[in-house]
């Protein structure tokens, strides 16, 4: 289902479309160093989302509505896991860049002002009224043989600073630093309830190309291990290398990770500098009932991913504006300040446990927040004093 303000819901038709549009979008926005820099031929890509939506109910009309809104909503519902058609539409469904095919399309028919595109897989919580972290975690991991070829220094001072704790020593209460943690210890940790959980590393599927043979030895010494990393058609899973106990690289699953990071007082957000997080991994920790996760669906720059993690974090904890900004606003203007020459066809992904268009998801103004805090803080005073 897809939502767009003062447009009426558009269902998708012939769902077994869906696997076949993955694939091949997938693979397009995979090279689109290839295509992003020249005019004609975004043009010419832009022509084929238009196509490709209108074979799977987005019709002309309908796009070009959108085309007005400046917030689009795509909903995936949950589905059996264990009926293997419905898991093949669904998981195609989640790993269609359905941001850039709606971004392409209504600005090739005419819009022209930005425009908020997020996906929803309802999980039930309430409404939570804007305000920046009251805590942050960073998790990074690089362990084992990826200790000399990953370092994180530069994203720390990034994300420190952005949430205001540049000086702040690593285990402070507000922002706390948490390096290579073993499985169990970042269990442990993520219980104590952070607001926001930060998580930079190493995906399953780089974890192949920086260290040759990674799988193959593995299925050579820990076949059980190997074969949970895959899926029924073969595929490697996502997810992301920890470790534990004698296992000094240890690939952790997408559904399992997400266990992981959602305590039972449900993160704000966590946001994932990971390759190939946006399809499952943040899907799933919504599903686990984090209120928003943002992701990438393949793979991206590592100096624009920081730089836009930077902005996000940047402008929701804004300490000189006039304003709070929500998520959803704190992920635009956060887009907005990325170099458009690198970051076109970027696939970053926003997942959110509550409509886009239910009340909650717009920026407020400190001094409204302030008069709100003494009203209701005016009966308690009045009780006291009799």
């Amino acid at each position: 289902m897809i939502r767009a303000l003062g447009v009426p819901p558009t269902s998708i038709d012939h769902p077994e479309r869906l696997p076949r549009l993955a694939q091949e979008w997938a693979y397009l926005l995979r090279v689109r160093s290839r295509w992003a820099s020249d005019v004609e031929l975004r043009k010419s890509i832009a022509k084929r989302a238009v196509d490709d939506l209108k074979s799977v109910g987005v019709s002309l009309d309908r796009l070009r509505a959108m085309a007005q809104a400046d917030r689009i909503e795509i909903e995936l519902h949950d589905w059996d896991r264990q009926d293997a058609q419905a898991c093949a539409i669904h998981e195609a469904a989640c790993e269609i860049p359905w941001e850039y095919l709606l971004s392409s399309g209504t600005r090739s028919e005419g819009r022209y002002k930005s425009v908020f595109i997020s996906r929803l897989f309802d999980n039930g919580l309430a409404r939570v009224k804007p305000h920046p972290p009251a805590n942050v975690l960073f998790v990074e991991s690089a362990p084992g043989r990826f200790k000399d070829k990953y370092e994180f220094k530069d994203e720390e001072d990034r994300i420190s600073a952005a949430v205001g704790a540049a000086n702040k020593p690593d285990d402070d209460d507000y922002r706390k630093i948490l390096r290579t943690p073993q499985r169990s210890e970042l269990v442990d940790e993520v219980r104590k309830n952070w607001e926001a959980i930060h998580v930079t590393g190493i995906d399953t599927h780089q974890a192949g190309w920086v260290i040759d043979d990674f799988y193959v030895d593995m299925k050579d010494k820990n076949k059980p291990l190997f074969e949970s990393l895959i899926d029924s058609d073969g595929r490697l899973v996502d997810g992301i290398i920890l470790r534990q106990d004698h296992e000094s690289e240890l690939p952790v699953r997408y559904d399992e990770l997400a266990r992981i990071l959602v305590s039972p007082t449900p993160p704000r957000i966590v946001t994932l500098n990971l390759y190939y997080s946006g399809a499952r991994i943040a899907r799933e920790l919504v599903r686990n009932k984090a209120h928003v996760a943002v992701g990438f669906l393949d793979e991206i720059d590592d100096e624009l991913a920081e730089l836009f993690f930077q902005a996000f974090y940047w402008n929701w904890c804004d300490r000189e504006s006039n304003k709070i900004f929500s998520i959803p606003d704190a992920f635009v203007k956060a887009w907005k300040a990325m170099p458009m020459d690198k970051a076109h066809g970027t696939s970053i992904v926003i997942w959110m446990g509550r409509s886009i268009f239910e009340p909650g998801s717009e920026s407020i103004s400190k001094t409204a927040s302030r008069s709100s805090a003494r009203k209701k803080a005016s009966p308690r005073k009045k009780r006291a004093a009799r």
